[in-house]
């Protein structure tokens, strides 16, 4: 090899050495965020239509690139309303079936995932004792295996208006949670005192449980994309709601700019009771 060809190559494997390394420079952020697991939700509430009091923020997320998961436990197939012309029954469950289906397509978040619990028997009495809670918290616990969530959102221990069903469903994904040191993080929707009155003006049939706010320490602001969202997927829920109170869960729903949650534990430790 000349020394004139010699002279030529150093500096251009020199100028190779560099592109590489500014590659790495560049472009090792972009491979790290690729190989990043992505974040995951999952929402576990008793009946096809709960979903609603979190749908805003289940849109949100989705919107964010969050793997977003809907667990529903009951069939629901136990209620039926006179504007829908269905009654109880297998019937019903399919519809409300499609009708979770629908919600889950408008919310933009994963196909609802069933536990196909039967509607109201969550409670019931059975031998050996509370087997249907246990259901839940068995189908949780091997849900949790499959997505491994960041975060559960459920209902607080008031069920929202109180609801066995919802009270239970809340009990048990506590009880999986609380039973193993684990880095996911449980919410439970909350409702504020002015929430509260809004929702009760909707049915006063039902009375929801407020949460003080001095618990609501988590508040997801949603925009009205997500609050658009969430009501195109209440209005998948025919069966569940006549055109008058559609109307006025669109009144709620653009009357919340942000959606309330209490974390389940806030990990302070303590030697006495009353600190």
């Amino acid at each position: 090899m000349s020394k004139s060809m010699h002279y030529v190559e150093r500096p251009l494997k020199m100028i190779m050495k560099l592109a590489c390394l500014v590659g790495v420079l560049l472009c090792g952020p972009l491979y790290l965020r690729a190989q990043q697991k992505p974040r995951v939700l999952l929402a576990v509430f008793a009946h096809p239509d709960d979903e609603g009091v979190v749908g805003p923020v289940l849109a949100h997320y989705a919107r964010e690139g969050v793997k977003v998961y809907l667990a529903i436990a009951t069939k629901g197939e136990k209620g039926a309303f006179p504007h829908s012309g269905i009654p109880p029954g297998d019937q019903l469950a399919s519809v409300r079936q499609q009708e979770a289906r629908c919600s889950c397509q408008q919310l933009g978040i994963n196909p609802p995932i069933f536990f196909g619990l039967n509607d109201g028997e969550i409670g019931m009495i059975t031998r050996p004792p509370a087997q249907n809670v246990q259901a839940v918290a068995n189908n949780l616990e091997k849900l949790i295996g499959t997505l491994n969530p960041n975060v559960i959102l459920t209902f607080g221990p008031d069920g929202g208006y109180g609801h066995p069903d919802h009270r239970l469903v809340s009990a048990a994904v506590t009880q999986v949670i609380q039973s193993k040191k684990s880095p996911i993080k449980l919410f439970y929707v909350g409702f504020s005192v002015e929430e509260v009155k809004l929702l009760d003006e909707i049915d006063s049939g039902v009375h929801w449980h407020a949460t003080d706010s001095s618990y609501l320490s988590v508040r997801i602001p949603v925009t009205e994309s997500d609050q658009l969202a969430a009501l195109h997927s209440l209005q998948c829920h025919k069966s569940q709601f006549d055109p008058e109170q559609m109307q006025k869960l669109a009144t709620v729903a653009h009357g919340r700019p942000a959606i309330w949650f209490r974390p389940w534990f806030s990990g302070r430790k303590s030697d006495d009771l009353f600190k």
